[in-house]
């Protein structure tokens, strides 16, 4: 099957072949290797590939659940939702021949503690696990929430009730490590593989070759078909170089999956039989500029809202391709597939949509800056460069002087903007960013963003303004513990209208993307939870 959208709530081009190589392309690098480290979506999904985890998510097309991988079968929930035991199945190896047992899984998760060393991934068992300050593998031993009572079974102590708790186990950090092949900070160079492919070559900035895993047997493991023979990654390649290339067939898959920017999707939409090859998913993400609440002047909040009302979202909508093929839209945060969505809008920006600049100026006042203040925007380069200057266009329009600060790509969330040190050094007072759920609930989305208990000072921060608001903390944990369907849905919404006053989190748009689909492709699905192609179904016609 094929045509426009094929590949959304349905598998495109479904075949059994195997074989060929699997030629992918990205504008950068991966974030990293190491399981622990990795927190791009694009990184997820191609981890999948090389490495299998506690549970994952399914291959179903419409339905974004988990389901067991290294688990037997989903967590076994007691002692009043505080405990969370799995049995992991037999027969699964390492690259290296060895068996993978609980023990692999456990250090896998306890090498999350050490943050000191291995910033960058989501950190959601430190907050919920009751480890009692354990530092980390490498200088405190084992946790005592993680428990191994014997060689197939794996345990864990919450320090409250976690309903999604198999969604954590999901995520790529619950991956296995052999402790005794763990080198630390420089495991991402040669990270040891359970999944069906293993690293044959990486060139940091340039290139990954992936080869078959010969230890892998496909008897054990329910989510992966592993097709091709081999993938390869060709990184740091222009994104408008990348587009040409790619509707050129010299590649098969963008696995970074950017999406086709301006000059190719004009070119796409105008010949049918392109358009037939191409998908348009609602990926789940929010495109947004993160307003800092530690950079002077916007530590003040009329200086916070004076940003909002003087952006022109038409603008921006448009820079970021536009209503429609480029995304919708967005005037809160809580995206539209998700059961909270509100689609409130408490900062209207005129029926024009280009901006309130009376109301802006009036904040402007109000923070005591009636000739605006002066500041920078943080972007990576390409359509986030694009959507920075436009708004530093818009914001001048009231005297909201923006440089852009364009940072590198690869270490953008590490050591940029999600690096709370260099946001305050460099006077970051905004960042063009996006966002998608790291699973599909509302916890999942809004959690990581709005938490206080959750900002990271080391690096990997994604809480970028540095809100920690005991009003929000509450509201969330409210909504954690909350078994009314319906309840819950109103205490997210009021996080929501939270946040948004306090005007941290400046909505662009719903995110949609244009993707491209090779005809030598098969097995092509948007995955529901990821809102990208799932690269480990993916096979190849010849």
């Amino acid at each position: 099957m094929t045509g426009w959208n094929a590949a959304v709530g349905a598998v495109a081009e479904p075949s059994d072949r195997r074989g060929g190589t699997l030629a992918m392309v990205a504008s950068a690098d991966v974030d990293s290797l190491d399981p622990a480290r990795t927190y791009y979506v694009w990184s997820w999904l191609l981890q999948r590939t090389m490495h299998r985890t506690l549970m994952a998510f399914g291959t179903d097309p419409r339905t974004p659940a988990v389901v067991p991988d290294l688990a037997c079968e989903p967590g076994e929930v007691s002692d009043g939702g505080l405990t969370w035991t799995y049995r992991i199945r037999g027969g699964a190896r390492f690259e290296t021949g060895e068996e993978i047992g609980a023990r692999d899984i456990a250090h896998a998760v306890e090498r999350v503690f050490a943050q000191d060393l291995l910033p960058g991934g989501p950190t959601y068992l430190v907050d919920l696990l009751d480890h009692g300050g354990y530092p980390g593998p490498y200088r405190g031993g084992r946790c005592r929430a993680v428990e191994c009572p014997d060689a197939r079974t794996l345990r864990f102590r919450l320090k409250r009730p976690f309903a999604d708790f198999d969604y954590l186990m999901a995520q790529p950090n619950t991956a296995p490590v052999p402790a005794h092949r763990d080198s630390g900070a420089a495991y991402g160079g040669a990270p040891v593989c359970s999944g069906p492919y293993r690293i044959h070559r990486y060139e940091p900035g340039r290139s990954l070759h992936l080869v078959r895993n010969t230890e892998w047997d496909g008897s054990t493991d329910p989510v992966r078909r592993a097709l091709p023979d081999a993938l390869t990654a060709a990184f740091g390649v222009d994104v408008d170089e990348l587009d040409r290339r790619l509707l050129a067939g010299e590649f098969h898959v963008d696995v970074e999956g950017r999406g086709i920017q301006h000059k190719a999707r004009d070119v796409i939409l105008a010949d049918p039989a392109l358009r037939a090859r191409s998908d348009n998913p609602a990926t789940g993400f929010l495109q947004y500029v993160t307003v800092q609440t530690r950079v002077p002047p916007l530590h003040d909040v009329h200086a916070r809202r004076a940003v909002f009302y003087a952006a022109d979202k038409a603008a921006l909508l448009e820079a970021r391709g536009g209503d429609g093929v480029g995304g919708s839209l967005a005037t809160a945060l809580i995206p539209p597939h998700l059961p909270s969505h509100s689609g409130a809008d408490p900062y209207p920006s005129g029926p024009d949509l280009t901006g309130d600049l009376a109301a802006a100026r009036a904040e402007l006042a109000a923070a005591g800056l009636p000739d605006g203040f002066e500041t920078a925007i943080a972007t990576q380069p390409g359509k986030f460069e694009l959507v920075a200057r436009t708004l530093a266009a818009g914001l001048s329009r009231v005297g909201i002087r923006a440089r852009v600060e364009v940072l590198d790509t690869a270490s953008y969330y590490r050591s940029g903007l999600g690096h709370p040190g260099t946001v305050r050094r460099l006077g970051l007072g905004l960042g063009v960013t996006d966002w998608g759920a790291d699973y599909p609930t509302e916890y999942g989305f809004l959690a990581p963003l709005v938490d206080g208990r959750q900002i990271r000072q080391g690096g990997g921060n994604f809480n970028f303004a540095e809100l920690d608001d005991p009003a929000v903390e509450r509201l969330i944990d409210a909504a954690q513990s909350c078994e009314d369907a319906a309840q819950r849905r109103r205490i997210w919404r009021q996080v929501e209208a939270t946040v948004m006053d306090r005007a941290v989190i400046l909505p662009m748009a719903h995110d949609r993307t244009l993707h491209h689909r090779h005809p030598d492709l098969t097995n092509v699905y948007v995955h529901p939870a990821f809102g990208l192609y799932d690269i480990q179904a993916m096979g190849l016609a010849r």
